[in-house]
């Protein structure tokens, strides 16, 4: 096993405890499919992010497996253990990973969670996160986005 896996194994393992006292019921099984889904979203998106080609990462879609996984956690407790990953994460492929998994989950606290990072100082993420969330609003009886604004830089 690459001495990255295990590291980002160590490190999902050490978040986990605050997603299962939340996640009571769902048990390992959702940790498991979470990390199983970050993993597949990492192993496409880092290289090129390590290269600094962010839009490059984003751009790449997530393999089947991950995005099938990410519809499977796409309910409140799926969302909750995204969005600390998303607060925890120390790279911006894990921040891309978690932010466009945790998308899979198409409600008000997703769309409001997104539009915390359109402004974020790092473009692909801003850009990411505009993207997903122009996905969500564009469902049946909901507005457009206003157009995109730059963010501090």
């Amino acid at each position: 096993m690459h001495r990255n896996a295990v590291t980002r194994g160590r490190r999902w393992a050490l978040l986990w405890p605050s997603v299962l006292f939340v996640a009571t019921g769902c048990g390992d099984s959702l940790a498991t499919r979470v990390t199983k889904a970050m993993d597949g979203c990492l192993s496409v998106r880092n290289e090129a992010f390590k290269v600094g080609d962010g839009e490059a990462a984003i751009a790449r879609p997530l393999p089947k497996s991950a995005d099938s996984l990410a519809q499977i956690t796409g309910y409140t407790y799926g969302l909750i253990a995204y969005q600390q990953l998303a607060e925890g994460a120390q790279t911006q492929a894990e921040l891309t990973c978690a932010l466009e998994l945790g998308s899979r989950y198409n409600s008000e606290d997703t769309r409001q969670w997104l539009r915390t990072y359109l402004r974020h100082p790092n473009a692909p993420v801003a850009l990411l996160a505009r993207r997903e969330l122009q996905r969500l609003v564009e469902g049946p009886g909901l507005r457009s986005l206003p157009p995109a604004q730059a963010g501090p830089q």
